[in-house]
C-alpha cells in the first residue's frame, strides 16, 4: 500500500465513518472517548488528518497546526463524497487493500482451509475467498452485505460528481465576475486571473 495514501483520525461521533475508511483501505484511528487535545496531539505526532463535524475541534486543530477536514455531510454517502473531493479517498472497495473495520489492522487473504473452524458451515461451503485480521482474528468474506457496500459507494460517487460540478460552476462564475470587474475598472488582467474563485 502506498505511503502517499492519507491517514486519518476521526472524532468520537464518527465511528461509522472510521469503519468505512478502514474498509476502503485507509489507516484510520478512532477513539471513543478521547478529548479533543489528545486527538490533535496524535494527529500531529503521526501525520494524520483529523476528520470531524465538531467546529470546536476544527478550530483547535487549526490553531495547533494540524490538518483537519470539517465535514458538512449528514450521512455516510455525503461524508465519503466530501473526503473523496478533499482528501482523494477512493470510493471503491477492494478486500485486498481493506483494513479490519474493528481494529484497523491490514487484512490478510488466507487459504480457505485456515478459516474452516472460524466461520459458519454454510459460509464455508458457499464462499472461496476469505480475509483474516491477524490482530483480532475476525474473518471476512464477500457476502450479501457487499451489495449494500457497493450501492453506498455508488451513491457517494454520484454525490461527489454533483459537488464537483457545482464547485466548477461557482469557480467559473467567480472568474467571469472578476474579469468583468477588471474591465470596468480599466485595469490590466492579472496573469492568474483565470484561477479566480477556485477552491482548494
Amino acid at each position: 500500500m502506498s505511503m502517499d495514501r492519507p491517514r486519518f483520525i476521526v472524532d468520537s461521533m464518527l465511528g461509522d465513518l472510521a469503519r468505512w475508511l478502514r474498509l476502503l483501505g485507509y489507516d484510520t484511528l478512532y477513539y471513543r472517548n478521547a478529548p479533543d487535545p489528545r486527538l490533535v496531539t496524535v494527529a500531529l505526532e503521526q501525520g494524520r488528518i483529523i476528520v470531524t463535524r465538531d467546529k470546536g475541534l476544527s478550530i483547535l486543530a487549526r490553531k495547533k497546526g494540524a490538518r483537519v477536514i470539517m465535514l458538512r455531510g449528514e450521512n455516510i454517502e455525503e461524508m465519503l463524497a466530501e473526503l473523496h473531493l478533499r482528501a482523494g479517498v477512493a470510493l471503491y472497495a477492494d478486500p485486498g487493500r481493506s483494513r479490519c473495520p474493528l481494529c484497523n489492522s491490514p487484512l490478510r487473504h488466507v487459504p480457505k482451509h485456515e478459516v474452516k473452524d472460524r466461520v459458519p458451515p454454510e459460509v464455508y461451503v458457499r464462499y472461496e475467498d476469505f480475509w483474516l485480521c491477524p490482530k483480532c482474528g475476525q474473518v471476512y468474506w464477500q457476502g450479501s452485505h457487499w451489495r449494500k457496500i457497493r450501492e453506498t459507494l455508488e451513491k457517494a460517487r454520484e454525490i461527489a460528481d454533483r459537488l464537483a460540478e457545482a464547485r466548477q460552476r461557482r469557480g467559473s462564475a467567480a472568474a467571469t465576475s472578476s474579469h468583468h470587474r477588471i474591465r470596468i475598472e480599466g485595469k490590466a488582467p492579472h496573469p492568474l486571473g483565470g484561477e479566480a474563485g477556485g477552491e482548494g
